[in-house]
């Protein structure tokens, strides 16, 4: 496997989690993990979400913890506080991008618009997020965007299902895809870690048709994402 060169090329599906037990977070993320996937996003939706990053950085170091769904210019230096890896926005937001600058993580800004997207690609960004996908279009506005803004990489996020994964991660200007299915309500208040890990199972075997996987182990490529 060639050593990546940013987030997007780290694995094709990018898991997004949300808990409401901080201490349900490790067992989620190790799950995760043993499917094959080195990176976990905890969706910065409550107070309570810097706990998980905490509880995921400490108790599972084999796991590359980012914070997913940023909004607002404060979090990114609480999520690199908490033990945050990487971050990922959800929102077009100068003053969120420089926040997230300033923290010196590796990260995502988002974009939504071919605008958006091109003060991006002006301010030296290739990778971006795009949030929401499906509602802004999906794959039709995949393909505007690869018109308009050719240099343009996107981790695609937001109303996406499983069915999509091969659809989607075949558009040449899609690196990868956040996978926020994995973690269903009933599952976690059962403690259910087998059937989220056979989620994330299914969904890297969905993927691989497009995009490779299997030329290193989960731990490996977390070595490799430290080093970006």
């Amino acid at each position: 496997m060639k050593e990546p060169r940013s987030l997007l090329d780290v694995a094709p599906v990018m898991p997004l989690i949300s808990v409401d037990r901080p201490a349900d977070a490790v067992a989620i993320a190790r799950a995760i993990f043993r499917a094959g996937l080195p990176l976990v996003q905890v969706a910065l939706d409550g107070p309570l979400s810097y706990e998980a990053i905490t509880r995921i950085a400490t108790e599972a170091p084999e796991v590359v913890v980012g914070a997913g769904r940023l909004t607002d210019p404060e979090q990114p230096a609480l999520a690199r506080a908490a033990g945050a890896e990487f971050l990922a926005a959800a929102a077009p937001s100068l003053p969120l991008r420089g926040a997230m600058l300033d923290t010196e993580l590796p990260h995502l800004p988002a974009a939504t618009t071919v605008v958006e997207a091109l003060a991006l690609l002006e301010d030296g960004y290739t990778d971006m997020v795009l949030h929401p996908a499906v509602s802004s279009g999906g794959l039709r506005h995949l393909r505007a965007l690869a018109a308009f803004v050719p240099a343009a990489r996107f981790c695609v996020s937001g109303g996406l299902t499983p069915a999509d994964l091969t659809g989607y991660l075949a558009a040449p200007n899609v690196g990868c895809v956040t996978a926020d299915w994995l973690t269903p309500a009933d599952a976690v208040r059962r403690r259910d870690w087998d059937r989220i890990r056979r989620l994330a199972d299914v969904a890297l075997k969905l993927s691989t048709p497009t995009v490779s996987t299997t030329a290193s182990s989960p731990r490996e490529r977390s070595s490799t994402v430290r080093a970006l």
